[in-house]
C-alpha cells in the first residue's frame, strides 16, 4: 500500500499541465484567427477555458497529495483502524466537481470509516467545499432570493448549483450562527461570563432597538427584533452657517426571531464586545415600544434614554388633525407652534394644549399618553447641548436593509427556523464578522456510519457486506443467487426487454392493423 508521491509524480504533472497550457494557447488563438471575435466573446471563452484549466489543475494536485503508508491508524475510539482500500470521492468546489483517489480505514471496534486526506482536505465524500460553502452562504444571505443566488453564482463561477443547495448551506451556516449567539447569551445571563470587549473602546456608544414583521408559514406575520450598537462622527458642510449631522459610523447587529428577554441578553453580549462597559457615555434611543424601555432598563441602568424625535413629531401631527382636520392651515401652524415648544423642552405648554381638546379623545389622548409616559426621555435641549444624536433613523434604517431587503421580498413566506438562520447571516456579515463567523464552520464528515457483517470470508463465500447502522441482521440484502440460476434468470430478462412492444419499430400501417389483428386474437381465444 504505497501510494506517497514522489518527484517523478510532481515533474509529470507540470509537464502535464505545460503541454495543457500551450495546447489551450494554440486553440484560443487559432480560435481568433478564423473570424472576427468582439472582446465579450474573447472574454467569455477566456473564462471558460480557464474555468476548465482550473479544475484539471486542481485534480492534479489532489493527486500530488501524499497519502497514508501504514497498514492501521489509531481511531478516535482508541482502537486500531484497518486499511480496506482506496477510493474515490466526489467533492463539488468553486471548479466544479472533483474526483480524488484516498485511503480508506475500517474501525471494528466502532464501526467507524476513515480518510485520513479527507480530514486533512476538510471534505467529505459527496459534499461541498468549504470554499463553495462561503460563497453559496455569501450570496443565499445577499441576493434576493436563493434562486437569483444560483444563478448568479453559475454565471460567475460557472458553478451550477440548485437554488434548494443554495438554501441549505445558507440556513446550515445561520442555524450554526444562532446557535453561537444563543451560547453567548446564555453564559452572559447565567455565569455573568461575556466576550472580551474590542481593543479600540468608544468613548460613546449608542445603542437602539426595533422591530420588524415577517411572514412566517405556519404562525403568521412574526416580528423579529433587531438592534444596533455604533458610534457616531460629526459632519459639517461648508455652507455658512454649517449645519450639524451627526453620522453613524462602525455598526454591528443583531437580530433574532425570539422574545424580547432572549433577545435582550443577545444584544448585551453585542454590546458587552463593543465594550459598552468601559465606554464613558451609554446612549439608548428607541420609538415608544414598552420592551425598549424594559430591556434599556436593564441591561443599561446608567444610560441615557432618548425618544426618537420623529416619532414624537408624529404624535402632534395625528393630534393637529385630530383637532383641526387633515391638510389645513390651522393644523399645519398649530403643530408648528407645539413643535417649537417640544424641541426647545417646554413640554408642559405642549401638555396643556393637548389637554384642552382631550374631548376629542382618539389621537389627542394617545399623544398625552405618550408624552407623559416618556416625558424623562424627551429634554431634546439638553440632548441637543452634548451633541446626542436624537434620531432612530440608524435602527429604521437597519429594519431596511438587514431585514426588509431579503426577508420581505414579494410573495416570500419563511419557515420561522430559515428567517431566524438568514437574519443571524445577515447579522453577523453587515457586523464585519464574517471570517469569525466562518471559522466557526466544523469540518465536514460523512453522516452514514457503516459496519462490517462479515469481516474474513472463507473461499467461495460471498464478500463481505455492509450495512447501515442500527439495520438489523434480517433486512441485509441476502447473498448472490447460484451462477447457474443467475444466468438462466438473466437470459430470460434478455429475451422479456429484446421482445417488449416499446422496443418494436412500427410502422404507421402496422399500428393500423393491429386492432384488427387483437380482435382476431380475441374471437378464437372466446371461440368453444
Amino acid at each position: 500500500m504505497d501510494r506517497t508521491t514522489g518527484v517523478s509524480d510532481l515533474e509529470s504533472f507540470v509537464q502535464s499541465m505545460n503541454e495543457r497550457i500551450t495546447s489551450l494557447a494554440r486553440t484560443l488563438g487559432s480560435w481568433v484567427q478564423a473570424e472576427p471575435r468582439t472582446l465579450q466573446e474573447q472574454e467569455e471563452q477566456v473564462v471558460q477555458q480557464l474555468h476548465l484549466l482550473g479544475s484539471a489543475l486542481l485534480s492534479g494536485l489532489l493527486a500530488l497529495a501524499p497519502q497514508p503508508t501504514a497498514q492501521t491508524l489509531t481511531c478516535s475510539c482508541g482502537a486500531q483502524a484497518s486499511y480496506r482500500r482506496h477510493r474515490t470521492a466526489t467533492v463539488t468546489t468553486l471548479l466544479g466537481r472533483i474526483t480524488y483517489t484516498r485511503a480508506t480505514y475500517f474501525c471494528a471496534a466502532c464501526h467507524q470509516g476513515h480518510a485520513p486526506l479527507d480530514q486533512q482536505l476538510h471534505v467529505a465524500a459527496g459534499s461541498i467545499s468549504l470554499g463553495l460553502q462561503e460563497v453559496l452562504s455569501l450570496l443565499g444571505a445577499t441576493q434576493a432570493s436563493f434562486p437569483h443566488a444560483a444563478a448568479v453564482l453559475e454565471r460567475l463561477c460557472l458553478v451550477q448549483i440548485c437554488p434548494t443547495t443554495v438554501r441549505t448551506v445558507t440556513e446550515d451556516l445561520g442555524s450554526l450562527l444562532v446557535r453561537q449567539t444563543q451560547q453567548t447569551a446564555t453564559l452572559a445571563q447565567q455565569q455573568d461570563i461575556l466576550p472580551a470587549a474590542k481593543p479600540d473602546v468608544p468613548r460613546r456608544l449608542y445603542v437602539s432597538m426595533d422591530g420588524v414583521v415577517v411572514h412566517c408559514r405556519r404562525s403568521g406575520w412574526r416580528e423579529i427584533k433587531t438592534g444596533c450598537v455604533y458610534t457616531t462622527r460629526a459632519l459639517r458642510a461648508r455652507r455658512h452657517p454649517p449645519p450639524h449631522t451627526l453620522r453613524m459610523e462602525h455598526p454591528s447587529y443583531g437580530a433574532a426571531l425570539a422574545e424580547a428577554e432572549s433577545f435582550g441578553w443577545q444584544l448585551y453580549a453585542e454590546a458587552a464586545r463593543r465594550g459598552v462597559l468601559q465606554a464613558e457615555e451609554v446612549i439608548v434611543i428607541g420609538d415608544g415600544a414598552h420592551w425598549i424601555w424594559n430591556l434599556a432598563e436593564l441591561h443599561f441602568p446608567g444610560a441615557t434614554q432618548i425618544v426618537d424625535w420623529y416619532h414624537a413629531s408624529q404624535y402632534l401631527w395625528n393630534a393637529g388633525t385630530a383637532i383641526h382636520g387633515d391638510g389645513t392651515e390651522a393644523r399645519a401652524e398649530w403643530v408648528r407652534q407645539h413643535l417649537d415648544g417640544l424641541w426647545d423642552g417646554r413640554l408642559d405648554e405642549v401638555l396643556l394644549a393637548l389637554e384642552a381638546h382631550a374631548e376629542l379623545g382618539g389621537a389627542v389622548d394617545e399623544a398625552l399618553s405618550y408624552y407623559t409616559s416618556h416625558r424623562t426621555r424627551m429634554d431634546y435641549p439638553s440632548y441637543r447641548a452634548r451633541d446626542l444624536q436624537i434620531g432612530s433613523g440608524t435602527i429604521e434604517s437597519c429594519c431596511k436593509h438587514l431585514i426588509s431587503a431579503r426577508l420581505k421580498q414579494a410573495g416570500m413566506i419563511w419557515s420561522e427556523a430559515g428567517a431566524n438562520a438568514v437574519s443571524a447571516v445577515r447579522a453577523w456579515l453587515k457586523s464585519g464578522r464574517w471570517d469569525e463567523a466562518l471559522a466557526l464552520r466544523p469540518v465536514p464528515r460523512r453522516r452514514k456510519r457503516r459496519e462490517q457483517v462479515s469481516e474474513t470470508p472463507s473461499a467461495g463465500e460471498a464478500a463481505p457486506q455492509e450495512r447501515q447502522v442500527g439495520v438489523p441482521i434480517s433486512e441485509v440484502a441476502p447473498a448472490r443467487l447460484p451462477a447457474e440460476v443467475l444466468v438462466r434468470v438473466q437470459s430470460e430478462l434478455a429475451q422479456e426487454r429484446a421482445s417488449h412492444p416499446w422496443r418494436k419499430a412500427w410502422s404507421i400501417r402496422q399500428q393500423r392493423a393491429q386492432p384488427a389483428v387483437q380482435m382476431r386474437e380475441d374471437s378464437t381465444t372466446l371461440a368453444p
